[in-house]
């Protein structure tokens, strides 16, 4: 799972023995068809000329395959753009064609390419000189996980006269793979785990946090979460002020977050591949947002047979994320195989639950522990058909 910095990706080469394909189109069967009945009557009334009109009909439609493949032949594609890209997040895909080392002009060319089976950029020039290029720049985004080294590409032209249409299919090797886009669940808002449960030593975006020591008097200035109202009660019971806890700078080292990700459920739980993909998309908000925050992260999941991946920077995220595109959701998992992996989780560990089965089925698994864990519901975060229907959106039945 090394990090690919999101380089740009360039085709190499293309080879040129690709087969260009011959489809008659409409013009072209009629024309041949009038080109044989002229034939035909020329033969069977002994008329030359008529006989002649046929054959350089054919004729033209001979010479017409010739120029239509020398047209097409010799292209090359190249296909420009970022070799990982997220689900839904748009990105830029520039599109090259060369024609270049050879004597003849390119005319009436349209080319293309299909990206992950998906989405595609085309484009049309009506002369190509030689040694010269087009190209076409289209924003798009891609919908489904996953990678492809190669990718569908496409030349095709009429000329000339329209008899025919040649096509071209190549293969560009341009590879592109396709990573969860991260969601926040609204479990982990700020209203409780990353403030009074964070981990000591956490993050200095939401302020450090070290070992206890101690009340001091309340000063101005001071965060109200840190008042200690049990001890502000008495103390102000006696006359006294507000007390706050003290604590010592975050140590060094950091404690660390366990994210345990499991396909568990109970018999007759409905299976949605949806909710799977939309699990690794929370699996992947809440590490961004922990790692942003400084908290280094363990990752355990049914899908990498509980192996712990640990995150603890940007380019660790980025390479978790790469792991992401091909993994698929975990057959058989069990009830102690979850329990076994809650075992893992060390005392002064979070502990946060990801699942894409309902929470019903797999709660009670969760042990409890010193810091409350964060059970993520998958089913709160489906799309609302009640908020399509205000935006006026139709929903299909």
């Amino acid at each position: 799972m090394a990090d690919s910095g999101h380089p740009s990706s360039s085709t190499d080469r293309v080879e040129r023995k690709a087969k260009v394909r011959v489809i008659w189109t409409r013009f072209g069967v009629i024309f041949a068809g009038i080109g044989l009945a002229f034939f035909s009557v020329g033969m069977w009334r002994v008329d030359g000329v008529m006989a002649a009109m046929g054959l350089a009909a054919w004729l033209v439609l001979g010479l017409a395959v010739l120029l239509g493949r020398w047209n097409v032949n010799g292209l090359e594609l190249v296909y420009r753009g970022p070799r990982r890209v997220e689900v839904a997040k748009g990105f830029e895909g520039k599109l090259e064609l060369h024609c270049s080392g050879r004597m003849m002009d390119g005319f009436w060319l349209d080319f293309g390419v299909n990206l992950m089976g998906e989405k595609g950029i085309s484009g049309r020039v009506l002369w190509l000189g030689s040694n010269s290029s087009a190209r076409v720049v289209k924003w798009l985004s891609l919908k489904h996980r996953g990678r492809k080294k190669k990718q569908e590409g496409w030349v095709q032209s009429g000329f000339p006269l329209g008899l025919f249409h040649f096509r071209k299919e190549m293969r560009l090797p341009a590879e592109i793979g396709v990573m969860p886009v991260g969601r926040v669940p609204k479990e982990l808002d700020f209203s409780g785990f990353l403030m009074d449960g964070m981990p000591l030593g956490g993050s200095r975006r939401l302020g450090g946090m070290g070992e206890w020591k101690g009340l001091r008097e309340w000063r101005s200035g001071d965060s109200v979460r840190k008042i200690a109202w049990p001890a502000s009660t008495r103390s102000q019971a006696m006359g006294g002020s507000l007390l706050v806890r003290q604590e010592e700078p975050p140590g060094s080292k950091a404690e660390m977050c366990a994210v345990v990700f499991h396909s568990y459920g109970k018999d007759g739980d409905l299976i949605r591949p949806d909710r799977f993909e939309r699990a690794l998309s929370l699996l992947c908000g809440v590490v961004g947002v922990l790692v942003g925050g400084g908290i280094p992260v363990r990752v355990l999941g049914d899908f990498w047979e509980w192996e712990s991946v640990e995150v603890s920077s940007r380019r660790a995220l980025v390479a978790m994320k790469e792991g992401l595109i091909r993994v698929k959701r975990a057959d058989w998992v069990e009830a102690h195989d979850v329990s076994e992996a809650f075992s893992m989780v060390k005392k002064r560990e979070c502990l946060i639950v990801i699942s894409d089965m309902p929470i019903a089925s797999w709660e009670g698994l969760v042990p409890d522990s010193a810091l409350d864990p964060v059970k993520v519901n998958i089913a709160s975060h489906e799309k609302s058909l009640k908020r399509k229907f205000l935006r006026g959106k139709a929903v299909a039945k």
